[in-house]
Order: structure tokens, then C-alpha cells, then sequence
């Protein structure tokens, strides 16, 4: 009997032992991986999701079109603003520092906020929609609330929020997301869209295609229209002149098709472009395990057989 007992106590501490090993081996794999990591994740009812844009015209003119493949695909970075952010003008000024290779591009889109907002005029109902049903639940788990200036997301997937570096600087934490890749494979996508203004009615033509997605990717495609620059002398933060303002969105319905609509105009003057962008997002049917992170699969899988060699013991 207490031959019994001391080998089922000492199947109990090898099958501990182990699991506190391989517990440490995934935290350690995953604190590694971690250190490079100087954002939030955007998270969403899918696995994985992200945004990429865009095919760019001109509005000042009466007809554009322009197509895009996957080697031209800019880089593309939401920032969430207000013209009486002192601490915007810190994180813009490294935005606008990053470096990217001679064959890559920045796109840059500016939110401005509008809800309850009395000082800041660019922003609309629709922008802060936008933000708010895309970010706002990650912006929310980050920092405490949906919308907060300065934020900015690169490729709709890392958030950064506020002024206080992950790593040494901001300027690392920004670079190290831009070079960081989107995490869908898009080298073979390609993109177009069509503009024509007749008699006053504006109609706009647009296909997206994917052809190397599967079926588990939903794609949502969506026009930004994005105002060059706007002048406002009274921003509370010393800027007179705020540049990349996105003044309307519209969401459209699948990857291909065509429609008339009515746009807020620019704040001033005739610099308006509309961009084609879409988010993305991979359905997970894994289930349970699919819903697990990395290291605490690991955790269950060796408690779990821990557990079975233990009964198998006894």
C-alpha cells in the first residue's frame, strides 16, 4: 500500500514537473516573440483581420480611373486626431519621419473627432462610425476608451495609442509596426476603380480581386474620402494646416460593382480624392483550439496528458 501510494505520488510530481516545463518553454517562446512587439492587437469576432488600401483618384476632375497590383500597395496607416491635440502633433511628426525601401509608400488617413466635439471641425458622423466599429472595442481594452487622439493603426491590425514608447522611442515603435508585414498574403490582388461625374451625379466603378483567398476570408470593401489639406487657424494645437483629412465613408456592398452617391465635400477648397480600401477578415472555424493562444494550447495539451498518464498509473 505505501509502495502504491509513493508511486502515485511520484507520478503526480513527474507529470507536474513537466507541465511547469513546457509551461515555461511556451512563455519563454512567446515573451520572445514579444519583445518586438510594440503595439496592441486590432481584435475582432474573427482570428485575424486587418485593412488595405488603396487605389487613389483625384475628384477635381471629371472622369478618373486607376488600377493597382499588389506591388504598388502602400502602406497604410489610420491616425484618430483633433485639431486641439498637442500631443497629435508629436506622434504626426513621426509618422510623417518614418522610412520606408525607394519602392514602397505611405498612405495615411486622418480621423478627426466629431462626436461631442465643439472645436474641431474637419471630423463627421460617419468617420467617427467608422473608428468606432472598427477600433473602438480594441482602442476600448487598451486604453479605457473607444476614441482617443493620438492613435494610430498600421495596416488595421497594430493600435498604438498615447505618446509612451513600448520600446526606446516612438519612433521605434512606429517603425518596427511598419515593417511589420500584414499578416494576409496579397501578392496577387488587384484593384481598380472608375470616377465619372455626368450632369452632376457622381458614379462610382470599383473591382477587387483575390483570387488566392479562400473561402474562410470576407472582404469589405469601402470608399474614403480624404481632403489633402484643410485650413483652420484656430486648432488648439498650433496647427493651422491639417493635411490627409478623411471626410466621408462609404461602405459598399461586394468585391465588384458600381453606385451614384452624394459625399460630404471638403472643408475648403477643390483638393477631395476618394481611395478604394478593404477590410479583411479570416473566419475561424478551429473552434475551441482555434480560440486558444499559442502557449496555453501548449498548457492544456500537456496538463491533459499528464492527467491520462496519471489514471493510467493508478
Amino acid at each position: 500500500m505505501c509502495l502504491n501510494n509513493f508511486r502515485f505520488i511520484m507520478t503526480r510530481v513527474r507529470a507536474i514537473v513537466v507541465s511547469l516545463f513546457l509551461i515555461f518553454l511556451a512563455q519563454q517562446s512567446f515573451a520572445e516573440s514579444d519583445d518586438l512587439k510594440t503595439w496592441d492587437n486590432v481584435i475582432s469576432n474573427s482570428t485575424d483581420t486587418g485593412t488595405l488600401g488603396g487605389v487613389s483618384i483625384s475628384l477635381s476632375e471629371g472622369y478618373q480611373n486607376s488600377t493597382m497590383t499588389a506591388e504598388e500597395w502602400p502602406h497604410l496607416i489610420e491616425v484618430y486626431t483633433a485639431t486641439w491635440c498637442e500631443n497629435c502633433v508629436q506622434t504626426e511628426a513621426v509618422t510623417n519621419s518614418l522610412s520606408t525601401p525607394d519602392d514602397e509608400s505611405i498612405l495615411q488617413i486622418h480621423y478627426h473627432r466629431f462626436i461631442a466635439e465643439t472645436q474641431d471641425p474637419f471630423g463627421s458622423q460617419e468617420t467617427d462610425d467608422r473608428w468606432v466599429e472598427r477600433y473602438g472595442q480594441s482602442s476600448m481594452i487598451a486604453n479605457g476608451f473607444e476614441r482617443i487622439a493620438p492613435s494610430n493603426v498600421f495596416d488595421g491590425e497594430r493600435l498604438h495609442t498615447g505618446t509612451s514608447p513600448v520600446s526606446d522611442s516612438l519612433e521605434n515603435d512606429y517603425q518596427i509596426s511598419l515593417e511589420t508585414s500584414p499578416s494576409i498574403k496579397y501578392s496577387d490582388f488587384i484593384a481598380s476603380l472608375d470616377w465619372s461625374n455626368k450632369s452632376g451625379a457622381d458614379t462610382f466603378s470599383w473591382n477587387i480581386s483575390t483570387p488566392s483567398l479562400s473561402e474562410s476570408y470576407t472582404i469589405s470593401p469601402k470608399l474614403f474620402f480624404i481632403e489633402d489639406m484643410g485650413y483652420f487657424p484656430e486648432g488648439g494645437n498650433g496647427e493651422e494646416y491639417y493635411h490627409h483629412i478623411l471626410r466621408d465613408v462609404v461602405d459598399l456592398s461586394s468585391q465588384e460593382g458600381e453606385i451614384s452617391i452624394d459625399y460630404n465635400p471638403a472643408y475648403d477648397g477643390d483638393d477631395l480624392s476618394v481611395i478604394l480600401v478593404f477590410d479583411w477578415h479570416y473566419n475561424n472555424e478551429d473552434g475551441f483550439f482555434g480560440a486558444l493562444p499559442y502557449p496555453n494550447l501548449i498548457v492544456f495539451i500537456s496538463l491533459f496528458f499528464a492527467a491520462l498518464h496519471s489514471r493510467k498509473d493508478n
